[in-house]
């Protein structure tokens, strides 16, 4: 029986093939629009090339073109070898409208012949219209408009396509109110046949037989009434088609890097991570390949926070859910690793790996005994007993509150992902804990090697890289094949080809990575100025432990105003959406959280420094001239007097009161229950938030998507297009401009407001150290 479902899954990666525009009905792309109605540029929706050979009746045609997204040029060269001789240079435009159901393009051609001196100039112009997603309107009127030496007669094409299923067509074409033709298109065992048959013309019969190669290469050769091949075609494509594989694969997929929310790239180097998104578009290709049936994802030197590897886990459940079977390969186990393959069929480890369960901690440097003997004070206010970033400036050691928040928040983090590692090969969440306690165990131990691991149930085999294929065959199909290898599939942004003519809704995705200040808080507003017409939602990633208190206040007063326009937002919390990045989320209609990420931490603090002492032991000192007495309240030569210092305080009590009435007006909890039992500066795991209600949902960046679908009512039968919105250059180059610097000068002489925890950046946080 396994023998028989390896030869099904073999020979069920025969898939269809796309005919590179053999029909030049004007209600199918035509040859990528390049040829043939204009419209079809934007239609095909794929960057291409095409070229191809005609000889019939002594005259031989030569035709070569490329298309980028809407944009396209070609040439056309005719001749006999005795007089006659012309050539045609073309250029086209093309554009889609209302959700791709309608398309428009127009083309303009430059024709020179050996019939007459000089250049002839037209102009023509067409349409696509696809009201459903089985049927095409098209129209095109060939030399609408023309100039040169040569008049051309105009030609009027209108026809129609109706698919039956996805491996049948019939289109019917009236060219210039004369001709009559119908073409009839059948997929199958891996070739599409297209036959072409005049109705009302002396036409000649015409049967083309295409394939695809590699999913990027079409190849077509046409049959003409003489049943003699006559000509030949490639058709190339940048967007991948998934269908085109042949025979199934064993696919390695390399993780084997940082796995980041957002790869920046620095200049002339390049990008030597690897962004979610990528991560997102190849699992995407996967589960629509069939010939993906196993997939191997390599961990070897996997470095990926505890957001981005339960986002791996969603994926992995995805892509077993359509009958992949899946294998994680890892040399250093760790507890984000396995969190990633938490939901794989097996676990492959490499002999000498070793494992790190020792458990979740991170310890707090504080500075203020230094910043003492530096004669350094740092005047820090805050509103929120937990509360901590503070605490390493003005104390010599941790709170209780810091403390208890800590523990509880190390201790949820560690119960839920042990609980998930366990529950591999558990059946109920009751198995899971049973299988948990002695994993808990192995935490007392602080290195534990491969073997032991495999012992434990962590891995379920030790073997090199090469050897997986050949034991993954003979373990899910009892395949014998000693000598099997696997191909590698790299996380891309390559775009997925595909002929679905239904209408496409765009959803917008808005990363807010890292630290939020005020140059963060410009790009993110000019980003969502250009939202409306750009996309129906927005789904806003964020992975940010917060930051400057203002530049929050600010997005989210311009999510409100996205908002206001009848656009819907949906949150995703990734590893971590604190303080300013909860403040932000919260101007979202929903808001969604891994169960592994940090949420909440609502307060503020924010002071300046006090450098008195030092420029005393220096020898500096500082005169000032003001014309009220708290004009230099903010500079750094003085301590604050207790009126300055009680207006800061009454500023922060203020912001923290809205801030809680942010947070009740998204969640709907009374803002009494948001201060006394969630405010004050307490973190909590993702699963807790949305216990408590602070969250709404329980997922990642495809859960957030769905929610936005719904929010902006887009039917289930509509495709998505995920929209990117850039938000600027990347931080990873510094700004070293004079500006820049004069900046970073003056913020010294600044109070400063922050709504941000940096100890949630810790390594041991975010999987540096997992």
């Amino acid at each position: 029986m396994k023998k028989f479902l390896a030869l099904f899954f073999a020979f069920a990666a025969l898939s269809f093939a796309y005919i590179p525009g053999e029909s030049g009905f004007v209600s199918l792309e035509y040859e990528h629009g390049i040829f043939g109605n204009p419209a079809g540029v934007s239609a095909f929706d794929s960057r291409g090339a095409l070229l191809d050979y005609q000889y019939d009746n002594g005259i031989s045609a030569f035709r070569v073109g490329g298309n980028l997204e809407r944009l396209a040029v070609g040439f056309d060269y005719r001749t006999d070898g005795e007089g006659f001789d012309e050539s045609r240079w073309n250029a086209a435009f093309s554009f889609p409208m209302f959700s791709r159901m309608l398309f428009s393009g127009s083309r303009v051609t430059a024709l020179r012949s050996a019939d007459f001196e000089g250049t002839e100039w037209t102009f023509t112009q067409g349409f696509l219209l696809r009201p459903l997603r089985f049927f095409s309107l098209g129209y095109s009127c060939e030399n609408l408009l023309y100039l040169g030496p040569q008049s051309q007669e105009r030609i009027h094409n209108l026809g129609a396509t109706i698919r039956l299923g996805s491996h049948f067509s019939v289109s019917y074409d009236w060219e210039n109110w004369e001709s009559h033709r119908l073409l009839l298109e059948l997929g199958i065992y891996g070739f599409r046949f297209g036959f072409r048959m005049p109705l009302y013309d002396d036409d000649e019969w015409k049967l083309t037989v295409a394939t695809s190669l590699g999913g990027y290469n079409d190849f077509a050769l046409t049959f003409f009434d003489d049943m003699l091949p006559k000509r030949g075609a490639w058709g190339y494509h940048s967007a991948r088609n998934p269908k085109a594989s042949r025979f199934a694969q064993v696919v390695r997929v390399p993780l084997n890097t940082d796995v980041v929310e957002k790869s920046e790239a620095i200049p002339f180097i390049g990008s030597r991570d690897i962004g979610l998104s990528k991560v997102r578009n190849l699992f995407k290709h996967l589960m629509l390949d069939p010939a993906a049936g196993l997939v191997i994802l390599d961990f070897s030197g996997y470095r990926g926070n505890l957001g981005v590897s339960s986002e791996i886990y969603g994926y992995v459940m995805r892509l077993k859910a359509r009958g992949t079977k899946v294998v994680a390969y890892v040399d250093d186990i760790r507890l984000s690793v396995l969190v990633a393959a938490a939901s794989v069929d097996r676990i492959v480890a490499e002999p000498s790996a070793h494992l790190t369960w020792r458990g979740l901690g991170g310890n707090t440097l504080f500075y203020k005994g230094l910043l003492d003997k530096l004669g350094v004070k740092v005047e820090f206010l805050k509103h929120g007993d937990y509360k901590s970033a503070v605490e390493p400036y003005v104390a010599d050691s941790m709170s209780a509150e810091a403390r208890e928040n800590r523990t509880v928040l190390y201790k949820d983090l560690w119960d839920f992902t042990s609980m998930l590692v366990a529950g591999r090969k558990s059946n109920n969440a009751h198995d899971a804990y049973a299988t948990k306690k002695p994993l808990d165990s192995l935490a007392s131990i602080p290195v534990i090697s491969a073997s032991a691991a495999k012992k434990a149930g962590l891995v379920d085999t030790l073997l090199y890289i090469d050897q997986v294929p050949a034991y993954a065959l003979k373990t899910f199909f009892d395949v014998d094949a000693p000598q099997a290898r696997y191909r590698d599939w790299n996380p891309t942004s390559r775009k997925i080809f595909t002929e679905s003519w239904s209408r496409r809704s765009k959803i917008a995705l808005l990363n807010i990575d890292g630290t939020i200040d005020s140059r963060m808080e410009a790009e993110v507003s000019a980003a969502l100025n250009r939202l409306p017409g750009v996309a129906d939602a927005l789904v806003l990633r964020i992975s940010s432990p917060g930051g400057s208190a203002l530049a929050s206040d600010k997005i989210w007063a311009a999510l409100e105003a996205v908002k206001a326009r009848g656009i819907p937002v949906v949150a995703s919390i990734g590893s971590v959406g604190a303080s300013g990045a909860y403040y932000i989320a919260c101007g979202a209609d929903a808001i969604f959280a891994e169960p592994f990420s940090i949420v909440g931490s609502i307060g503020i603090y924010g002071g300046k420094i006090d450098a008195s002492g030092l420029m005393s032991k220096l020898g500096l000192k500082a005169e000032t001239v003001k014309t009220h007495e708290h004009a230099d309240a903010e500079t750094f030569t003085r301590p604050w007097t207790d009126d300055e210092r009680k207006a800061l305080q009454d500023y922060m009590d203020e912001f923290y009161a809205r801030f809680v009435g942010v947070v009740s007006k998204a969640t709907g909890i009374a803002d009494a229950t948001v201060d006394s039992a969630y405010g004050g500066g307490r973190v909590f795991v993702g699963w807790k938030a949305h216990k408590y209600g602070l969250v709404q949902g329980i997922g990642g960046i495809e859960n957030a998507i769905e929610e936005a679908r719904r929010l902006a009512g887009i039917s289930e039968r509509s495709e998505i297009e995920l929209v990117s919105l850039s938000t600027g250059k990347s931080d990873i180059v510094p700004d070293v401009s004079a500006k820049a610097l004069l900046e970073t000068l003056s913020d010294l002489d600044r109070v400063q407001f922050w709504a941000v925890d940096p100890a949630l950046l810790e390594q041991s946080l975010l999987g540096g150290g997992l």
